[in-house]
């Protein structure tokens, strides 16, 4: 599912990236941990602590409990189409610790063109302060962004719809924190996110050649020789 950016020119690959399941391929920065959309999944508990050195000592347990309700919110999420949920930590321009949320999901639709799909998701965008369609290696997309006050804190939300070129879906990536300043890096670091989507596999050879055939796909092999 995942390619996790290690630096600027190396790339660790996810397990997930190398299953014959995966449809959606993209990359991110350092400072995100992935919270799994299922119950039995494995624990976080290896990548919290390489992040725990960016979270103060008092935040720490805020911190846990932040990501425990992020998986059970997760479960859910995953009923409504999400395919991957990220926590993201960094630091602000004063030294302080600032949190993130990225999400990916699917949305299904009528057989539609990418670029009239593209253009449907930014008019529909409505409360957006921004919208602009816009054309991304892997095709048409509309990106999004919005300040909203929810539960008391203002949510700065950085949304694309990325159309998928079978025209009957649309892959929806969503980022957003309730850090109050530095918008723009926000903005920056999802511009980069976005542009390395890819729905081909973007692997290189000689890892293309380790993935496994889709269930689907050996399932019909099997039944029509």
């Amino acid at each position: 599912m995942s390619a996790t950016e290690g630096s600027t020119h190396e790339f660790a690959i996810d397990g997930s990236a190398m299953t014959g399941e995966c449809d959606i391929w993209f990359a991110l920065p350092p400072g995100f941990i992935e919270v799994p959309l299922v119950p039995d999944a494995d624990a976080t508990a290896d990548d919290l602590e390489l992040l725990s050195a960016l979270v103060p000592e008092e935040q720490y347990g805020a911190f846990r409990e932040r990501v425990q309700k992020a998986r059970a919110m997760g479960v859910l999420l995953a009923r409504s189409g999400a395919v991957h949920l990220s926590i993201g930590v960094h630091h602000d321009e004063s030294g302080g610790v600032v949190h993130s949320v990225f999400l990916i999901k699917w949305e299904e639709l009528p057989w539609t063109p990418p670029k009239l799909a593209a253009a449907k998701a930014a008019l529909a965008s409505g409360g957006a302060r921004n919208a602009d369609l816009v054309d991304l290696p892997c095709g048409p997309a509309a990106v999004v962004e919005s300040l909203d006050h929810r539960e008391g804190q203002e949510v700065f939300q950085m949304t694309a719809y990325l159309p998928h070129p079978e025209g009957r879906r649309v892959a929806v990536l969503a980022l957003s924190t309730t850090a109050e300043s530095g918008h723009e890096h926000y903005r920056d670091v999802f511009h980069d996110i976005i542009g390395m989507v890819s729905f081909d596999n973007p692997l290189p050879p000689r890892l293309r050649e380790q993935v496994p055939e889709a269930r689907e796909v050996a399932a019909a092999r099997d039944a029509f020789g």
